[in-house]
């Protein structure tokens, strides 16, 4: 089923972007928590660290202008470097990560358990 020019338009002028979505989403700080511990929790069950990355540079950037600078001072993390983490170029180290974390006003607690036989 193609849609119309006239149903294209309407639905452009009537739905917001993703973007624009996730980003009035992460105005709140709840909201913000609750994303970082999901993909924390995929990354240590699965490896995989690209979305609690994804998820932590979208926190940083919804904090706003010069929260950059901020977390660099904050936790002594070179600025250039944190900048290049933030905007996709490096992926960060796990302690880096953490201490982003931290920086945010998170904290994090790893339970290791025995794996069911």
């Amino acid at each position: 089923m193609e849609l119309s020019e006239q149903q294209i338009k309407w639905l452009k002028q009537n739905t917001k972007s993703h973007d624009l979505h996730l980003q009035e989403q992460l105005a709140d700080a709840e909201y913000q928590r609750q994303w970082l511990e999901t993909t924390l929790s995929e990354f240590l069950s699965n490896g995989d660290i690209d979305e609690f990355v994804t998820a932590l540079t979208y926190v940083v950037k919804a904090r706003g202008r010069g929260e950059i600078s901020r977390l660099s001072k904050d936790l002594n993390i070179d600025r250039s470097n944190l900048s290049e983490i933030v905007n996709g170029k490096k992926i960060p180290h796990l302690n880096t990560a953490l201490k982003l974390l931290d920086g945010l006003g998170f904290s994090c607690r790893v339970k290791v358990e025995r794996k069911s036989a």
